[in-house]
């Protein structure tokens, strides 16, 4: 790939090449720089949504159904055993979505037989009423393609912070929540396809609506239930062991993080 016109104030490609502003590029070496120290650059993981969310989606890829349900079926007050299937990026595919087109993006999403479960993870920001919407077309989707769950839920993994203004940011004043959610004026406008979700098929949304379970768990309420579930494991197998690193390594992340709400003095 050639380099043109790097005097533009912007990158922009065209074709094969690509163009970077003059300031981002070191006329006496090679053509690239490392703004942040190691230690600047850790720290700054240890603040970004991003990183967490990553590592969150890799331990509960490979997590056994058992952490599943432990962590986010019972938080809902459901009973379901599994097996379940984490969604991740595939959702285009999966619901025949237009792959271009930016409707939504779950943090998790874990489906089985009877139950489909989406977890939000917040950190920094807060939520307001159209992340609940777009989480319930999600679940209308998942219906509509795969067939009607007995359990439908959305659990919101947040600093022990939030917990008293989360509901109203939500547009709710408890964890309850009907098919009047609808009805509400919206702040911000919805993605078209949902718009055209909730107008075609308004009977099937607001079913998700009226059978959804809302429900909030703190970070550290998480990390505990983790560690509760890592000590109940045998160290004897092979498979065992590997399961204890993973949800150590995932603990480690989440009491390291700075804006999980974590006390590290009590993880000492």
């Amino acid at each position: 790939m050639g380099l043109q016109s790097i005097n533009r104030r912007e990158w922009r490609l065209e074709g094969d090449r690509i163009s970077v502003p003059a300031s981002l590029v070191n006329r006496s070496g090679p053509l690239y720089s490392r703004g942040l120290r190691i230690d600047a650059l850790v720290g700054d993981l240890h603040r970004m949504e991003e990183p967490l969310n990553q590592i969150f989606n890799l331990t509960f890829a490979l997590a056994p159904d058992a952490l599943i349900q432990r962590m986010f079926v019972q938080s809902l007050g459901f009973s379901d055993s599994g097996p379940f299937e984490s969604i991740g990026r595939e959702t285009h595919v999966r619901y025949g979505w237009n792959p271009n087109e930016n409707i939504t993006q779950h943090d998790a999403l874990f489906v089985s037989a009877t139950s489909a479960i989406a977890v939000e993870l917040k950190l920094g920001s807060s939520t307001w009423p159209g992340q609940v919407m777009k989480y319930a077309a999600l679940l209308a989707w998942e219906e509509m393609v795969c067939g009607p769950k007995s359990n439908l839920g959305l659990l919101f993994v947040a600093p022990e912070r939030a917990r008293s203004s989360h509901w109203k940011k939500c547009g709710l004043s408890s964890s309850a929540i009907d098919r009047s959610f609808m009805d509400q004026s919206w702040a911000k406008p919805l993605p078209a396809p949902i718009r055209g979700l909730m107008l075609d098929h308004r009977e099937r949304v607001a079913s998700v609506l009226d059978r959804l379970q809302l429900g909030f768990m703190s970070w550290p309420e998480a990390a505990a239930r983790m560690s509760a579930f890592s000590n109940e494991i045998s160290s004897e197998s092979p498979g065992d062991q590997t399961l204890r690193k993973l949800i150590a390594g995932f603990l480690d992340q989440l009491i390291r993080h700075e804006m999980t709400g974590y006390d590290k003095a009590s993880a000492l």
